[in-house]
């Protein structure tokens, strides 16, 4: 059974009222009841899209949320796949998902009263099953909990909903540096230098605390619109530089990407430094210079025999333009012994600034601010299609309102919609037939009111308008008019005055005053 959207007359409309298919209601039901939406807000939507349509489908409801602001386009794929939950994580509203990784999902969630964006962490239900990852989950909350850097991601808050762990942490708009190679080529060696700047700031932060990150690589560094660069993921992080326990096989878990992985770290994660981190960076540079890693093996175990024997190549091979300041502090970097490399991240700052470059020319984060951000529709069809089907998320197990009843659905409220009259010739902002233009079809309708009425009004305001010119003009008239009657008139002559009168000689004097 369809429900009609108006059952009242529309001025100026056809005879066939426009009406929500069931697929459509279905998507409404769903709306209302995952609590994204209110009535009120769909009415909105429906009388903007009855001024273009007298039909409206679910999809072209969907984009109009969208294109209002009031949906995600992740949130209506959700609904338009039958997914009425998951939109909600404690205090949070998601967004959309940002990443997806063996340990769960993060998404862009929205405060529900502060309404502030958040980066929320999720560990996954398959994580959650493992002590040791839940462990290492709870150690990166502690770890960035502790640090308050500019170059490294805040955490706000660790806290659970319906099962489910996740961090709070700080939204970076941006890119991270892998993505931002691969779409756009290697990088400029000034803006190489001012990346490598920051980074080691922050690490520089982190070490001081005796936190080691242990993961340091081009995709957890992360660029911000403005050129700052955030240091991300401390999931493998170790407070105090303290090891974990080993497994039962009495062998410890290879922790971090070998791609980027110290050699120490690959035999002993349990008992690496800071240096280690540096090590890391080193790599990590090459990549950002040459657009590969330094020791690009087909297999995971050639990448760590070589991390272990083959020294690293010279970066002028593949890049002419490397200064040789650049290339040997890389060989530094990537000493095969801790005692050999550069001893600290400030020490490393310091040497990284005696080259010069990025920040050193123009102002901090200057040369890294071209790079632009990423697109969040470049993995929407991956990264949107395995989250999907997440219905577990939040605390929303039942619908915060059981659509069931058609009256709620009832839209014969709406006021009416004003479309325009045929007409052959156009105007500003109308196309021929009176059609609204592109703009105009994005924007609600405004309440009805008569075209008759319209014109009176304007009518009246220039008449009004008129009245006020000529009383002003008359104003203007009269001042002039006194102006030439106070010029023209003759001066009064002035009288003579007695001023004193004195006796003489036998006669009497009269003095008159000027």
């Amino acid at each position: 059974m369809e429900t009609k959207v108006a059952d009242q007359t529309l001025s100026n409309q056809t005879s066939t009222p426009a009406v929500l298919d069931e697929p459509t209601r279905e998507f409404v039901r769903l709306a209302l009841g995952a609590g994204l939406l209110e009535l009120a807000d769909i009415k909105k939507v429906v009388v903007s899209l009855m001024s273009q349509a007298d039909s409206i489908t679910r999809d072209g409801l969907a984009s109009g949320l969208i294109g209002a602001g009031m949906l995600t386009a992740w949130q209506a794929k959700k609904l338009i796949a039958g997914r009425g939950r998951g939109f909600f994580l404690g205090s949070y509203k998601l967004l959309r998902p940002l990443g997806k990784g063996g340990m769960g999902v993060v998404y862009l969630g929205e405060h529900r009263v502060m309404q502030r964006p958040m980066a929320l962490k999720i560990l996954s239900s398959e994580s959650a099953l493992d002590a040791r990852r839940i462990q290492r989950f709870e150690s990166e909350a502690k770890a960035a909990a502790q640090l308050d850097h500019p170059n490294i991601v805040r955490a706000y808050d660790f806290a659970e909903d319906n099962g489910k762990l996740f961090i709070a942490m700080e939204y970076v708009e941006g890119i991270d540096l892998q993505c931002a190679v691969e779409r756009d080529g290697v990088m400029s060696i000034d803006a190489a230098i001012d990346a490598m700047k920051q980074t080691a700031s922050g690490l520089a932060h982190a070490h001081g605390r005796g936190i080691v990150h242990r993961d340091i690589k081009p995709a957890n560094l992360l660029l911000r619109g403005d050129g700052v660069l955030k240091i991300s993921d401390m999931g493998l992080a170790r407070i105090g530089w303290q090891g974990e326990a080993p497994s039962d096989s009495g062998r410890s878990r290879l922790l971090g990407t070998s791609e980027f992985l110290a050699p120490e770290q690959a035999l002993d994660s349990r008992s690496v430094d800071g240096r280690a981190d540096i090590y890391s960076l080193g790599c990590t540079l090459y990549y950002l210079l040459t657009g590969q890693p330094p020791y690009p093996g087909a297999t995971q175990a050639e990448r760590i025999a070589k991390h272990q024997t083959a020294q690293p190549p010279d970066i002028r091979l593949l890049r002419k333009d490397c200064p040789a300041a650049l290339a040997d502090l890389v060989i530094r970097m990537m000493a095969k012994r801790p005692e050999d490399r550069i001893p600290s991240a400030t020490e490393l700052l310091s040497q990284l600034t005696r080259i010069g470059g990025g920040a050193g020319q123009g102002g901090h984060g200057t040369s890294l601010r071209n790079i632009a951000p990423a697109s969040d529709t470049v993995s929407d069809a991956t990264l949107y299609q395995a989250t999907l089907s997440d219905s577990s998320l939040g605390g929303d197990v039942e619908m915060a309102v059981v659509v069931e009843d058609a009256d709620i659905l009832d839209f014969g409220s709406l006021p009416p919609v004003l479309k325009a009259a045929p007409t052959a010739s156009t105007g500003f902002g109308q196309t021929a037939g009176g059609s609204r233009s592109p703009a105009q079809a994005k924007s609600f309708a405004r309440p009805a009111a008569s075209g008759s009425t319209t014109a009176a009004t304007s009518g009246s305001q220039q008449i009004m308008l008129g009245i006020g010119l000529a009383i002003a003009c008359l104003a203007l008239i009269a001042v002039f008019a006194v102006g030439i009657v106070l010029a023209l008139k003759p001066e009064e002559a002035k009288r003579p005055v007695i001023k004193s009168v004195e006796n003489g000689k036998d006669k009497p004097v009269i003095i008159i005053g000027q």
